[in-house]
């Protein structure tokens, strides 16, 4: 019979309830557009979730397309289309592939892109929008072979507009914000909802300044579940809010892997804009954002906190699905497809909510079970205390019975070595008993 080599891992069937938690996109959804179809198909083909390089696009896509594209539903003025995904998995489950096969699957357009950086600090972030160009100063040159010509000077200034950064493991954003002086947590959340960016020093090449509206940047960051909890749990500073979540694991990976059904040449991601571009919504949906923020504002409802901007992320979303679909305009199609992401996000989001609440419930009863525990143990060992101490006293009493006494030495030297660290409770027992007296450097038996 053969045996696996000792280099093989332990490999075991995944827990039933980990293969059929909340929080996957539905069939339903794949099936709506060809399109869907196509980037599953392509991450089928190469073994990956079909969610993972969903979310992985969508990110990378809302760093490349125009800037100028905005969302208009009559709230908030124009809305940003920047899109930020979370991939949850255990290590090794393929949340990096995404983002490597959605560059396969949607070429970038130019070189001015910025695609796939890695995140080092909240200034880092900012500085990728940024250069260092010639202006003209207004003067023009008084002499030499440039007579006439303007007088340049190199200044630094935003000199692109498209940006898409990848996080392999979301950690290492959460210790870099732990830093002194770390902005990157305030950076994210401002560049989520595509609001100003940058630093203002004294110095100039130290000054960043990219303005609101003046950019487009996706977010993929890959979390194990462990440490996804922790993000999700510090809802107070608005971070998980702009994220959209996804599995790793797919469990309609077939067998037998599809064909690689090629790139998406044609793609939102390879036009570019002279101006503005407003991205249309069906005046129902306009209505119901409408009515949700007012009743918000004036108090008449709740909305629980990490759905704090589940409208805002539903526009971003459908507005990109009408942009893939080459429309300007959401249809009611597109506002269903985008729920269904949402709803897909929030399946995730509170598995792993549920998840942290039941570890930490498990955690609360170890803790009170160990104290519960400790005290058994005291008291088992104050009670076996106790009897050594009234077993050691009643073998004081038997030595001091002999005539004249008997001296701590001698008691000492008769008692086995386990019994003499009893020895002085035990003498204090069999005195407050009166069955012994001290006189001098011996212990008597009192007599009746």
């Amino acid at each position: 019979m053969s045996t696996a080599p000792a280099w093989a891992p332990n490999v075991r069937e995944a827990d039933p309830e980990v293969t059929n938690r909340p929080g996957r996109l539905p069939e339903e959804f794949w099936t709506a557009r060809p399109l869907f179809q196509h980037i599953r198909q392509a991450a089928h083909s190469e073994g990956c979730s079909g969610d993972v390089l969903f979310y992985s696009s969508l990110a990378r896509l809302s760093g490349m397309i125009s800037h100028h594209y905005r969302g208009v539903t009559g709230i908030g003025g124009r809305a940003s289309l920047n899109v930020f995904s979370a991939i949850v998995g255990k290590s090794g489950a393929g949340k990096s592939t995404g983002s490597s096969l959605t560059r396969a699957l949607m070429p970038a357009p130019d070189e001015d892109f910025r695609d796939g950086l890695p995140v080092g600090s909240g200034e880092g972030i900012a500085e990728a929008f940024m250069g260092t160009v010639e202006e003209p100063t207004g003067e023009l040159h008084t002499h030499g072979k440039n007579k006439g010509d303007p007088v340049m000077r190199r200044v630094r200034k935003q000199v692109r507009h498209n940006a898409y950064f990848y996080v392999d493991e979301g950690q290492t954003i959460a210790k870099l914000g732990e830093r002194s002086g770390s902005v990157l947590g305030e950076t994210l959340r401002r560049a989520a909802v595509g609001e100003t960016l940058g630093q203002t020093n004294a110095s100039e090449e130290r000054t960043r300044y990219v303005p609101a509206g003046s950019y487009s940047m996706g977010l993929l960051v890959g979390f194990q579940p462990s440490t996804a909890i922790p993000v999700l749990a510090d809802a107070s500073t608005g971070t998980p809010q702009r994220f959209l979540w996804g599995w790793a694991d797919d469990p309609s990976i077939p067998d037998t892997p599809p064909e690689w059904p090629g790139p998406l040449t044609m793609h939102p991601g390879q036009r570019r804009l002279d101006g503005p571009c407003d991205i249309t919504f069906p005046l129902r949906v306009r209505q119901m954002l409408w009515e949700e923020k007012v009743a918000r504002n004036r108090g008449e409802i709740e909305v629980p906190e990490l759905d704090g901007h589940a409208g805002l992320i539903k526009v971003k979303v459908a507005a990109i699905l009408a942009l893939l679909d080459g429309r300007d305009g959401v249809t009611e199609e597109d506002w269903a497809l985008a729920e269904m992401v949402w709803a897909a996000s929030c399946g995730v989001r509170d598995y792993l909510v549920e998840r942290a609440r039941r570890e930490a419930e498990a955690e609360r009863q170890r803790q009170d079970d160990a104290k519960v525990l400790q005290a058994v143990r005291e008291h088992e060992a104050k009670a076996d205390s106790e009897l050594a101490t009234e077993r050691v006293a009643r073998l004081v009493r038997r030595h001091a019975s002999q005539v004249g006494g008997i001296t701590f030495g001698e008691l000492n030297r008769k008692l086995a070595s386990r019994d003499r660290k009893n020895l002085r409770k035990a003498i204090d027992l069999a005195e407050a008993r009166d069955w012994v007296f001290e006189e001098g450097d011996r212990l008597c038996v009192k007599t009746d």
